[in-house]
């Protein structure tokens, strides 16, 4: 195999790779013991004609094709071995000839990070407090929820719920008609459209009503964005929230444990501290990771950041598909040309980047690992919060990218504990070891 080697700018490197016949010899024979036996030749059982026969009946170009498909992976990852590349990617590979097979590597290497006195960091902690006005919103909301609804005798109010038939028409086309549908009268209900509840309110049970409402332009059925919906409704019912008083019987009622609204009062206003704190401490965290990628430069190869922005897209894809959207649709909601979308996904893919290497180099320079033993306690505890189901959840997480998830999720969390120790201007602790001098040092590959 002779290999030639051109260094690219921005963390790129092109391998001319030309396999030499030694070279091909092994993955030929692969190639016939695979085509051989999904080839009928006839006079010859399936499987067992020789190859010298089968080459003449399928081809020696079909053969080499079949040879170039295992040899490619195999030879690019022996080449990038012996020119020492520190590879921070999957190649893009192109077959420039087959006489002899000539492959064309272009190799994405590991980013080029460093840090700016990261040690630096400083973040003031937010305070965490509980208002009074606080606990009481929540009383409010858990009485309305336990509320019970009844049926009254008076016209519809905002809050409300109502029992209705609707037929929907956008000029003489019946786009809707439903019965019996239970329908909450918020004047920030969306649905059918906005306007549809305000309308609604005034209206008595038996009464019917027919009114007309725009539909936005950036309606999600095309057919009747930017129109106009007649509705024709029939109010069969008006119900109302009978709310409990609050006091002791209330509390009670809540939940097992709570003999006094005193006592739900307290347990309310714990789970609001602990509520805050955690939101706290993830806006801290963000704040943090934020001065970091401040201080850090990356080189990133641009194969990298296409290739991150890809999964991106195709997560959102799949996002919009289970939401029964098309990207299409979404585009157009959005205001957004697909070219946009596609520049937005490609920044999202270098912030992404950005951020996980910073974490990544404050792993190295702080000795921050994971260890097996950490990762083995972290599905533990999976396991026994998933109950009946750990039995499957146990099988999914026991492969390869399973478990290297949980390893960088391991890893990624003790970083993050050890830069809010910085943040903090807390004991460097272990990490005193690395001088503050190493946080410039550069990762790079090549």
């Amino acid at each position: 195999m002779k290999i030639t080697r051109e260094d690219l700018p921005q963390r790129e490197v092109l391998l001319n790779i030309e396999v030499e016949a030694d070279d091909l010899v092994p993955y030929m024979d692969r190639a016939y013991q695979r085509v051989v036996q999904r080839v009928n030749i006839p006079g010859f059982r399936k499987g067992k004609a020789p190859r010298a026969v089968l080459e003449r009946f399928v081809g020696h170009e079909a053969l080499l094709d079949e040879a170039v498909d295992f040899l490619v992976p195999e030879l690019v990852e022996r080449a990038v071995e012996q020119e020492q590349i520190e590879q921070g990617g999957i190649p893009s590979v192109e077959v420039v000839q087959k006489d002899p097979v000539t492959l064309k590597a272009t190799v994405p290497l590991a980013p080029k990070v460093s840090l700016d006195a990261y040690r630096d960091i400083r973040v003031e902690p937010e305070a965490v407090e509980v208002a009074e006005q606080e606990v009481e919103t929540t009383l409010q909301r858990l009485r309305s929820e336990l509320a019970p609804w009844e049926p009254v005798e008076r016209p519809i109010a905002e809050g409300d719920q109502a029992t209705l038939d609707v037929r929907a028409l956008v000029g003489k086309r019946e786009v809707a008609n439903q019965k019996g549908v239970v329908y909450s009268v918020a004047l920030d209900n969306p649905n059918p459209v906005l306007g549809f509840a305000q309308a609604l309110i005034g209206a008595q049970a038996e009464e019917r009503k027919e009114f007309t409402l725009p539909v936005p332009d950036n309606y999600v059925d095309r057919r009747l964005a930017g129109g106009e919906c007649l509705f024709q409704v029939a109010v069969h019912q008006v119900k109302e929230k009978r709310l409990p008083d609050l006091n002791d019987e209330f509390a009670k009622g809540v939940c097992e444990g709570f003999d006094t609204l005193e006592a739900l009062k307290q347990q309310v206003r714990t789970d609001i501290l602990a509520q805050k704190e955690r939101d706290v401490r993830l806006r801290y965290q963000e704040k943090v990771v934020e001065e970091l990628v401040a201080r850090t430069n990356v080189e990133l190869s641009p194969m990298l950041v296409e290739h991150e922005a890809a999964h991106l897209l195709s997560d959102e894809q799949e996002a919009l598909k289970r939401q029964q959207v098309s990207v299409e649709d979404y585009l157009r909601t959005a205001g957004r040309s697909e070219e946009q979308h596609v520049e937005e996904a490609r920044a999202a893919a270098t912030q992404r980047l950005t951020r996980s290497y910073a974490l990544l180099k404050v792993a190295e320079l702080e000795g921050l690992s994971a260890a097996p033993e950490e990762v083995e306690k972290d599905l533990n505890s999976l396991l026994e919060s998933a109950g009946s189901q750990a039995s499957a959840l146990r099988r999914s997480l026991d492969t390869v990218e399973a478990r290297a998830s949980m390893t960088r999720g391991v890893l990624n969390r003790k970083v993050m504990d050890r830069l809010v120790q910085i943040a903090r201007g807390e004991n460097p602790g272990s990490g005193e070891a690395a001088p503050q001098e190493a946080a410039q040092d550069e990762s790079s590959g090549g």
